[in-house]
C-alpha cells in the first residue's frame, strides 16, 4: 500500500477509534436491535383466531370465529419465516453495536428461510427481497471476525442494500399483520352486536359500552402496529445516516451520530407499543 494510502487508513482508523462516537453507534444499535427483533405483531397475527375464539364466554349464544380462513398451520409456517428474519435483523444490528464497542457477536448458524410459508400466507415476496434474505444471512453466516469498528464502514456500505430490502420486507408484513387484525376486528365488532341483539333491554347499555370498548381495543393495537411499521422505515433510515455519518470528518461524525443515538428512544416506544398486542 503507498504511504499515503497507509497514513489515511490510519488516520481513518483513528478517527473511528473515538470512544464517544462509537458509544453513539452502540447506544442507538441496543434500541435498533429491540424493535427489529420484536416478533410481538407476527404473534399476534398467528393467533388470531384462538385471540378470536377467547372471547367467546360461558353463555354466549352467537358464534364467533373465521369462515374461508387458511389452515392455522399454514400461520404458524409463515410465523416461523418472519422470526427468523427478525433474529437476523436484530443479530445485525446487534453486531454493529458490539462493533462499534470492539466486542465481536457470537452468532450462530442459522439457516436462511425459504419464505414459503410467508409466500403461501399471501404475502408478495419479489425476486429482489428473496435474494436480500439469502444475502442478509450468507453475511451473518460468514462470521464478522475480520471486522471492527475501523471497518463499520465498509461493513454498513456492503449490507446497505440487503438490509434496506428485508427491513421493506418486514414493512411489507406490518401490512399484513395490519390487515388480519382489521379482519378480526370486525368479526369481534360482529359478535358483539349479535349478543347485544340477544339481550334483554338492561343489558343493552352495558353491550353498547362492551362494543366501544372493543372497537378501542382494536384502534389501539392497529396504531401499535402503525408505530412498529414506522420504527421499520426509521431504521432503513438511519442506516443509510449513520453510514453516511462514518465517512465525515469528527466533529460532523460526532454530532451526526449523537443526533442519531438521541433518537433510539422513538424506537423504545415502538418496541413497548408492540409488546403489548
Amino acid at each position: 500500500m503507498p504511504f499515503r494510502n497507509r497514513l489515511l487508513a490510519v488516520g481513518l482508523a483513528a478517527m473511528l477509534a473515538g470512544c464517544v462516537n462509537l458509544q453513539a453507534i452502540s447506544t442507538y444499535a441496543e434500541s435498533a436491535a429491540g424493535v427489529a427483533g420484536a416478533t410481538d405483531a407476527a404473534k399476534r397475527w398467528r393467533d388470531s383466531d384462538k385471540k378470536l375464539r377467547e372471547q367467546r364466554l360461558d353463555g354466549d349464544v352467537c358464534p364467533i370465529g373465521y369462515t374461508g380462513r387458511l389452515p392455522q398451520a399454514q400461520f404458524d409456517a409463515a410465523y416461523d419465516d418472519a422470526e427468523k428474519l427478525h433474529q437476523a435483523m436484530s443479530a445485525y444490528f446487534t453486531a454493529l453495536g458490539e462493533l462499534a464497542s470492539d466486542q465481536l457477536p457470537d452468532l450462530a448458524k442459522t439457516a436462511a428461510p425459504s419464505l414459503e410459508g410467508i409466500k403461501g400466507a399471501g404475502a408478495k415476496v419479489s425476486p429482489e427481497e428473496e435474494a436480500a434474505v439469502q444475502g442478509l444471512f450468507a453475511l451473518l453466516q460468514r462470521g464478522l471476525d475480520a471486522y471492527r469498528h475501523k471497518k463499520l464502514r465498509e461493513l454498513m456500505t456492503s449490507s446497505h442494500g440487503d438490509v434496506a430490502r428485508v427491513l421493506g420486507l418486514m414493512r411489507k408484513l406490518a401490512d399484513v399483520y395490519a390487515e388480519g387484525l382489521r379482519g378480526e376486528r370486525i368479526q369481534a365488532i360482529n359478535f358483539v352486536k349479535c349478543e347485544i341483539g340477544q339481550s334483554d333491554l338492561g343489558d343493552k347499555y352495558l353491550g353498547r359500552r362492551e362494543l366501544v370498548r372493543v372497537g378501542a381495543d382494536y384502534d389501539k393495537a392497529l396504531s401499535a402496529i402503525a408505530t412498529y411499521k414506522a420504527a421499520l422505515q426509521k431504521l432503513a433510515d438511519d442506516h443509510d445516516r449513520i453510514r453516511g455519518a462514518l465517512a465525515m470528518d469528527r466533529d460532523a461524525m460526532t454530532r451526526t451520530l449523537k443526533a442519531i443515538a438521541a433518537t433510539a428512544k422513538e424506537l423504545d416506544k415502538a418496541h413497548d407499543a408492540v409488546a403489548k398486542l
